[in-house]
């Protein structure tokens, strides 16, 4: 989703850069900065934000309506890499490079930053916690919950919560949303839930070190 100053009222625009800056804040404080004495996750992370900054910009969007768009977020990756704090800091960064590139306005960069990125970071935390903490741990339930799931979830809810804010601001009443999108929607989940999972099972394959949230040991030593 894609918010502007003609569909958001200015007070809308000003909550907003608020509650921004209070997770962001939240984010900072929490950040575990000691990750970056390393080098390599230094660099690491540092691809990671540009990579997703470039997908964000070259990657197709689907319109139905201003502020009712479909892109492909790829954040649950990111949050299972290096965690909650700093997946909010490569989303911040990332949307920051697309509202300085002419992509997005700058007045709704705190929207644009909420709904795309926060929300997304959150359904992933939460649901990889969850699995941490009431199933096995095991390689396919960690791809298949916490990647593939966990990525479907977010954009489900990253989507939703952008309509609640649509209607509570008064861009869009209910009855005026057009049910294309409502049936867009279910759809747009699968190819976020690919994305992520496929994603992720090359990095675990291939780069195990790179993903915070995932231990050899755990996850496959002896299973």
């Amino acid at each position: 989703m894609h918010f502007s100053a003609s569909l958001l009222p200015s007070a809308w625009l000003l909550a907003g850069h608020l509650l921004y800056a209070l997770v962001l804040a939240w984010g900072v404080w929490q950040t575990p900065w000691h990750y970056l004495k390393n080098a390599q996750n230094m660099w690491v992370l540092l691809g990671a934000c540009i990579g997703l900054w470039l997908f964000w910009r070259v990657a197709g969007t689907l319109t139905i309506l201003p502020g009712l768009e479909f892109h492909l977020l790829l954040v649950t990756s990111i949050t299972l890499m290096f965690g909650w704090a700093y997946a909010l800091l490569c989303v911040s960064l990332a949307q920051l490079g697309l509202t300085l590139g002419g992509q997005a306005e700058g007045v709704a960069y705190a929207w644009n930053t909420l709904i795309n990125g926060a929300v997304p970071v959150v359904i992933t935390y939460l649901s990889f916690k969850l699995v941490e903490r009431w199933l096995p741990r095991h390689f396919f339930i960690y791809i298949y919950l916490c990647a593939f799931l966990a990525g479907a979830l977010s954009m489900l809810f990253s989507r939703l919560a952008g309509i609640g804010l649509l209607l509570a601001s008064g861009a869009y009443s209910l009855d005026s949303l057009p049910p294309e999108y409502w049936a867009v929607l279910p759809i747009m989940l699968f190819p976020e839930a690919f994305l992520n999972g496929g994603v992720m099972t090359v990095l675990v394959v291939f780069r195990p070190e790179w993903v915070s949230s995932f231990s050899d040991a755990l996850y496959l030593r002896g299973k």
